[in-house]
């Protein structure tokens, strides 16, 4: 399983993220925070989508999952999603690296999984 997920598309920057290294960013915080009942740890995704500066013209985001799975999103609602990276302070296995999780909690029972890139688009 592949620990990096990479955000390209139409984009200014192509980057790669490493949700494994998240442990020691002080801008994690406990999931419970945000989603009742949910366990682990997680991240705030707008800033890293906004380092990889997505076009004028952007409007949304392509999930790519392994298997072959697509979810997709507007990319106004992905600048405030959550990305979960750990869980038992472990990570996310098998389904991570990462867990995208929607900021109203709208899918908090069936976070996005499996996630290999993501397409700016």
């Amino acid at each position: 399983m592949n620990e990096i997920i990479q955000i390209q598309g139409n984009v200014k920057y192509q980057i790669h993220v490493d949700p494994s290294l998240w442990i020691f960013d002080d801008r994690r915080f406990e999931m419970s925070e945000r989603f009742p009942g949910v366990d682990g740890l997680g991240m705030e995704f707008g800033p890293f989508l906004k380092n990889a500066e997505p076009a004028e013209d952007a409007t949304r985001l392509v999930i790519h999952q392994r298997g072959g799975g697509r979810v997709i999103l507007p990319l106004e609602q992905v600048y405030t999603s959550v990305l979960q990276f750990a869980r038992a302070g472990k990570p996310i296995r098998p389904d991570g690296p990462a867990l995208l999780y929607l900021a109203d909690g709208s899918n908090r029972n069936r976070p996005v999984d499996s996630i290999e890139k993501m397409e700016v688009v």
